[in-house]
Parts: C-alpha cells; structure tokens; sequence
C-alpha cells in the first residue's frame, strides 16, 4: 500500500522544498478569481478565509472560464534574493561576493496544480513541484540540483449528516501540517520566518521543534473532516520513506522514524462580518530509531509535541490586518543520543512562541512585524561551544528575534481581462532580521566573541511565477 501511495506522489509532481506556497496562475485560471482572493497580498503565503476554504475543498472549486481554466502548469523561474549580514563571516563560502554578502538565483520550479469537483459527488485536487535548484547547479556547483519536495494531494468526499455538511478527505503528503488549511500558521514551511520570507544562506539559531523536520523524506497518510465550514479535525501517521526511494527524489535519508508518528489536528474557525477568528490545536509523538551517529537501531529518541495556535483576520474595505501566532512544547526523550554520548540529558524541552501581524494594502502591499522566541533545556552535547558563529557558550538554544518586511505584488488584485491575468505574478519585497539573542546569548554568545546582533540579516528579494 504504501509503494502505491508513494507511486501516486511522485506522479503528482509533489511541491516546493525552498519555500512556501505562493499564488499560482493555475488556481487563479481555475477559479476565476485573482490571486488577493485567497492570498493576503496578493501573493502568500498567508491564506485568506476564502483561501483556506479553498484548501479545505481539496482545491477543486472552480468558476474560471477560457482557456486558462484549463491549464494547470505554472513555472517560477527563479527567487533571486540579496543577503547581507552585519557582521563579516569568518570565511568567504563559494558564491558569495565578500564575507556578509550573498546573491542567490534561486530556485526555478515546474508546477502541476489543480483541482476539480466531479459532479459535487468527489473531488481530487493537489499542488506538485519539481524544484531545481540553480544556485546548487551554477553557483556553489555542488549538492542536490533536482528534487521533489513537500507535497499535497486531497480525495475529497462532500456529505450531509442531517442538517451538517461535511467535507471528508484522504490526503498523502510528504510534510507535516501541510495537508492543514491553516498551515501557514503552523510547521510546513521552511525557514524561521513564520511564515515571511527567510534569507539565503545567513544564519539561524540551533534549537527548534523536531515536528518541522518531518519533511520530504517521509510519508503522510491523513484522514480529515470539516464540519460546517466551521470545525476542523484530522489525524493520521507519518512513516519514513525507504532511503532508496528518497534518494531517487532528491531527498537527504537522515533520522528514520520507528514505525509511525500519529499526528492530530483540530481547530475550530468562526466567520461574522468583515472578521475571521481560528483557535485550534495539534499533537504529535516522533520515535526515531535511525539517527546519524549512533549504530544501535534499536536505541530510540522520540518527540511529543503538543501545540497551539490562533487565526485573526479582519478587512477594511480591500484592506486585510491578519495577525497569527502559534505555540509549541516538545517533550524530548533522548535514549539513543544520551545512550551514544551524544546529549548530555536524557530529557530535554523545549517551547517555541512566534506571532506575526500583516497589514496588506488594496490587496496586493503589504507590511509586516513578527517577534519569533525559543527556549528550552541546557545541554553541552547538543549545544556545544565549540564552533565560531554558530556554537553556544551557554549550551543553549534559547533565541529571539523581530522581523520587519515590506512587500509588493503589483499583479495581485488581476481579473479577468486585465493585462496579465492570470498567467503573470511578481512579489517584490525587502526584510530586516533583528536578533535579540542568538545561542543563548546577546554578547559573545559562542565564545568567540560574537553577538547576536552580528548575525542581523538584511534580505532583498523578489518571487515570479507564471
């Protein structure tokens, strides 16, 4: 079953492994509507309530009309970003123009997404990407070139149970939380910017959640419902691909989890007027009994993580102020790595706050301010202070850090007939990261005589799909 599972993800083409979901051509040709609709900015990756509805349907609504609603190819040709970081590096890696400034090219992706009701009786529908990364090929000339990445893929059944109606999915995906239609809220994304743009190539702090790393090299099978466009529940497993195969999809085989990782998700979500709210919570417990370093397979580290998170949206005319945030615990029993002499503890935490406030403007500009902190158990092993720039002197993963950003999609608000609509999308945009501990520290946090302020990050960047 699960080799046939497997057959179906690879078949759809699977999604990105950069970065999140932005607004594709495909889905606005499909639906007839433009990118602001499910998009706050125009662009993403944060969802609008009709956005998430969207989602939630399995992307099979439609309502778009010509030749575009039938096309469901999209190509995005490259995210070239600018990085510079405060404090010069203490190398100059391959393909940067000095010791605190790199270019990148980016990423260029090919996209199947698409979805489509069958007579309102079953849906199927799913966004894939195969990403090429030309940064790899051209600019550091090393490392993985092609690869599928994390990826979503929805069976949708819509039923009536006396005076409710129901929307019931099966989704297989690679990622955990995507499959949610809040999961720009959650963990699926890459990089610490929740859920803003993340710099190319700078620095980030060492500790976080170990359900963010359930990622690409494993599979998903979840099963969902959603009550009244107004509660949501899924649960499901999370089981790690055999290394064969995720090498053959351009993935990295690392920890391996034992048997399966139950996940469960609920949320409840709640529409009146021109304001949205959404409230929910998820768990889930991570055994790995493969982990790089440490021979005895039957030795195990597991992970439980318990979350929650908070939606609210609310419109001004075209105006939309979104503001999400989200909390996580992870109960970390370290059997195998303490076992290895690998940790220093046995057990471990470690918590994680982030809050991100949007302000978007006409549909398509946006401004936004997010505060990002993680805290948690002191260990030598894990934590050392033996690395320049990245190490800590404290033994400690406790980090925060403000992130301001400014972005423009000058296609977001396109309709039917505009110039461009809807094969053209752009978002431009420039970010400043502001650390106010880094490692565990503020001043000389590694030992070397480095402060977090050293690692602030400025990022220019731009994102094109067509």
């Amino acid at each position: 079953m699960r080799a046939v599972l497997l057959g179906i993800l690879a078949a759809a083409a699977a999604m990105l492994w950069g970065s999140p979901a932005y607004a594709l051509p495909s889905f606005t040709g499909q639906t007839g509507a433009p990118c602001s609709a499910c998009h706050i900015g125009g662009f993403g990756p944060q969802l609008t309530p009709f956005g998430i509805y969207f989602k939630a349907t399995g992307y099979t609504l439609g309502g778009g009309t010509g030749v575009w609603s039938h096309i469901p190819f999209n190509f995005q040709p490259g995210d070239v970003s600018y990085t510079n970081i405060a404090k010069d590096r203490t190398n100059v890696p391959k393909g940067w123009t000095g010791t605190n400034n790199y270019v990148s090219p980016g990423c260029a992706s090919f996209i199947i997404a698409w979805g489509h009701s069958y007579d309102g009786k079953f849906g199927v529908g799913g966004i894939g990407k195969v990403f090429l990364n030309t940064a790899a090929a051209f600019v550091v000339q090393s490392g993985t070139i092609a690869s599928i990445g994390p990826s979503d893929l929805k069976f949708t059944k819509p039923m009536t149970i006396g005076s409710h109606q129901l929307i019931v999915t099966f989704d297989l995906n690679n990622q955990a939380t995507i499959s949610d239609p809040y999961d720009n809220n959650l963990y699926s994304y890459w990089g610490q910017g929740f859920p803003l743009e993340g710099p190319t190539n700078a620095f980030s702090p060492s500790g976080g959640p170990h359900l963010s790393s359930l990622v690409k090299t494993v599979t998903g099978e979840m099963l969902s419902v959603l009550v009244d466009n107004e509660i949501y529940a899924e649960v499901g497993v999370y089981q790690s691909m055999n290394p064969s195969m995720a090498t053959a999809l351009g993935g990295t085989p690392g920890q391996m989890v034992a048997g399966s990782a139950p996940y469960v998700r609920v949320a409840w979500q709640h529409q009146w007027g021109t304001q949205f709210l959404e409230v929910g919570g998820l768990f889930a417990d991570i055994p790995y009994n493969t982990i790089p370093g440490i021979a005895n397979t039957s030795l195990q580290n597991e992970y439980v993580d318990w979350g929650l998170d908070a939606m609210y949206q609310r419109q001004f005319g075209k105006d939309v102020l979104a503001v999400t945030a989200n909390y996580l615990t992870e109960t970390q029993n370290l059997g195998a790595s303490f076992s290895a002499g690998k940790a220093s503890n046995a057990y471990d935490t470690i918590q994680q706050f982030r809050v991100t406030g949007t302000y978007a403007w006409n549909g398509d500009a946006e401004v936004s301010l997010a505060y990002l902190q993680t805290w948690g158990s002191s260990d030598a092993k894990l934590y050392p202070s033996t690395t320049a720039i990245t190490g800590s002197a404290a033994n400690s993963p406790n980090s925060q850090y403000i992130i301001a950003q400014v972005d423009w999609a000058p296609w977001g608000n396109a309709k039917p007939g505009d110039a461009g609509y809807p094969w053209l999308n752009v978002r431009v945009g420039v970010q400043y990261r502001y650390y106010l501990q880094f490692n565990g520290g503020t001043t000389n946090y590694d030992g070397f005589g480095r402060n977090a302020g050293d690692n602030n990050t400025l990022l220019l960047f731009s994102f094109w799909s067509f």
